[in-house]
């Protein structure tokens, strides 16, 4: 059975990678992503119910996504994925 995220792959010709299980160094960028969210969000942040931390997760991700990063040539990642999707269509 196929999962839900590979149907919707197949229907938009989007080859899905998967990784070998124990071996996060093969997905670096999102292991990175991780590392990121728990230093600057998880670590700096309380939050007493589950709807306060998704309206916090909310904010950390406008701020993210919409700051300038030198990986990305002085380009938010909103810019980034902007320049990216140009061609796609859903």
């Amino acid at each position: 059975r196929l999962h839900d995220l590979d149907v919707l792959c197949n229907t938009m010709d989007i080859t899905h990678y998967l990784i070998d299980p124990g071996k996060p160094a093969q997905n670096g960028k999102v292991e990175r992503s991780h590392r990121t969210d728990q230093e600057h969000f998880y670590e700096r942040n309380t939050f007493n119910s589950f709807e306060e931390l998704k309206y916090k997760l909310r904010l950390w991700n406008m701020y993210y996504n919409d700051t300038k990063h030198c990986g990305l040539n002085g380009k938010t990642p909103n810019q980034t994925l902007g320049l990216r999707v140009q061609n796609v269509r859903i």
